[in-house]
Parts: structure tokens; C-alpha cells; sequence
């Protein structure tokens, strides 16, 4: 057992409702801590990184520096993806604990949802959070997403707002061919991707990376191939109950379908984000 990245959801709520996630879990959920201890100690040496969100904003988990320091205690290096929102419920050495590797802010959030704040407004807990990482000369990374880009270059006028007001700040423009603010402080540039549903078409085999390169860990412990399945159609186990390697070794067949693209389970067979894996 050995992964790249593996998503354990320390919570399912976002409080947002951005139009490119799907619905939301009806019962919002906390990981419990000693879930989460259990799942770092299994892994250590074992991934390169947790990332510790599926649909969910870790930041909303009030307790984020004991999951940090958990993470500290077996040599994991993590991964926090937020909207950007809530920056300001946790201080800002909590945000670049020692065992954060990078935070990546999803700026795509700002004007996908219904919450009434101007683009300034948004911008300056991040801008703060940046500073603060400079001034300490901090080697975790932040990277500023602008997961937007579609054929249509729908996203171009936000996208330049955005421009201009880290130009205004740092004196840097920005672009596709020039993304980098500062010291590992970066706008992270990719398209716009579809979540797996039942209900999408399905498409050509091709290899994935699921249960080879990453698994998820829900909230209440449930384990999937990876971070699209965050209803757990295709259930593997419940960490709460079994280990991550007995789990993981009932799934090797699939593991290795996945790996070789062979695609059995019908979410997999939905899921656009594989084309992304086509061998030209």
C-alpha cells in the first residue's frame, strides 16, 4: 500500500453551494479525531501527502490543529483546499502549521455562489495570509486556483479581475504563461472538470489512477476508490471497523483493472476526469 495522495474528510460541509460541485451530503459530519489518528498512523511512510477534504471545507472543522497535529505526530505532510471563506476562523500559524505542505485556495468560489461580498473583500484574508508566508519565509506552498478554463474563455473577465488585484498588491502580472506571485505563491491554472454521476454518460476506458495513486476516506470512515466517489457508490470498507490494509487488500483486483483500464463499476464508467489519463 503505497499512494500519492489520500483525501481524509475531517468534514462534509462547505457552507457554500457553488454551481460546479453536485449536491451536498444530507447529514453534515465531522471525522472524529481518533478516526483521524487512526488513518494517519496506518499511513505513515505510506503517501506523500493527505489532502483533508473530499466535498467538505477542512477549515469549518473547528478543530483543525489537533487533525494537524495528528498529522505531525506520524511525518505526514498535508494538503488544505478551501474556498477561501473562512480564513479568518483559524489563526494564521494554524493555516501554515508545520505539517501543512501547501493551501490551496479555490478562488473559483467567489462568484459561483450567492454570498453578497466584493472581490476585495474576498481577496484580503488571502492577501494577509501570503504576507504573513513571505514575512516567515515559509516553505509551504499557497496556490491560488483558477480551475475556470473552458473553449469558451467564459471565465475571462473574473479571471482578470483577479489579475489585477494581485498586481495591484504585489506588483506581479499574471497570466497562463506566468503564474507565480512569490516564493512557492502561485495561481494554479486548470479546466473546469465534471463530477462523476449515475446519471452522466458513459465514457471511453482508459486507465485511472484510483486505489493506485489515491483513495478517499469519508467523514464517517467509509473508504472509496478515490475523491469523486464522496457518496461511497463503490464501498470498500469502513475504517472505523478494519484497517486500511485489510480493506485495500480485498480491493487489489480492482486496483488493478483501474490500473490497467478496465473499467467494471458504473460510477467509473461515467467519470469524464479519466480522459484526462488518455494516452495520445
Amino acid at each position: 500500500m503505497r499512494f500519492y495522495r489520500v483525501y481524509a474528510e475531517i468534514t462534509n460541509v462547505c457552507a457554500l453551494n457553488c454551481s460546479f460541485c453536485p449536491n451536498k451530503p444530507q447529514i453534515a459530519r465531522m471525522m472524529e479525531l481518533p478516526l483521524f489518528e487512526k488513518i494517519a498512523r496506518e499511513l505513515k511512510g505510506k503517501c506523500k501527502e493527505i489532502a483533508l477534504h473530499v466535498m467538505g471545507d477542512p477549515l469549518l472543522n473547528k478543530n483543525l490543529r489537533a487533525y494537524l497535529d495528528a498529522a505531525a505526530l506520524f511525518s505526514h505532510k498535508i494538503s488544505l483546499t478551501t474556498s477561501g471563506f473562512f480564513l479568518k476562523l483559524h489563526d494564521k500559524s494554524t493555516l501554515l502549521h508545520e505539517a501543512v505542505g501547501q493551501i490551496n485556495i479555490s478562488l473559483n468560489s467567489f462568484n459561483k455562489n450567492a454570498k453578497k461580498l466584493s472581490l476585495e473583500k474576498y481577496l484580503e484574508p488571502i492577501f494577509e495570509l501570503i504576507d504573513y508566508k513571505l514575512a516567515k519565509n515559509g516553505g509551504e506552498f499557497i496556490n491560488l486556483r483558477l480551475w475556470n478554463l473552458d473553449a469558451k474563455n467564459s471565465e475571462a473577465v473574473f479571471n482578470e479581475a483577479v489579475f489585477n488585484a494581485i498586481y495591484k498588491k504585489y506588483g506581479v502580472k499574471i497570466d497562463q504563461n506566468n503564474n507565480k506571485i512569490a516564493k512557492k505563491t502561485l495561481v494554479h491554472f486548470d479546466e473546469l472538470f465534471s463530477w462523476a454521476s449515475l446519471k452522466s454518460p458513459v465514457v471511453e476506458d482508459t486507465k485511472c489512477y484510483g486505489l493506485n495513486a489515491q483513495i478517499a476516506i469519508l467523514a464517517d470512515g467509509r473508504v472509496t476508490p478515490c475523491c469523486f466517489d464522496y457518496e461511497a457508490k463503490i464501498l470498500l470498507g469502513d475504517a472505523n471497523k478494519e484497517s486500511l490494509e485489510e480493506i485495500l487488500r480485498r480491493a487489489a483486483p480492482m486496483a488493478d483493472a483501474l490500473k490497467n483500464g478496465i473499467i467494471t463499476e458504473e460510477l467509473c464508467k461515467r467519470c469524464s476526469y479519466r480522459l484526462r489519463f488518455k494516452e495520445s
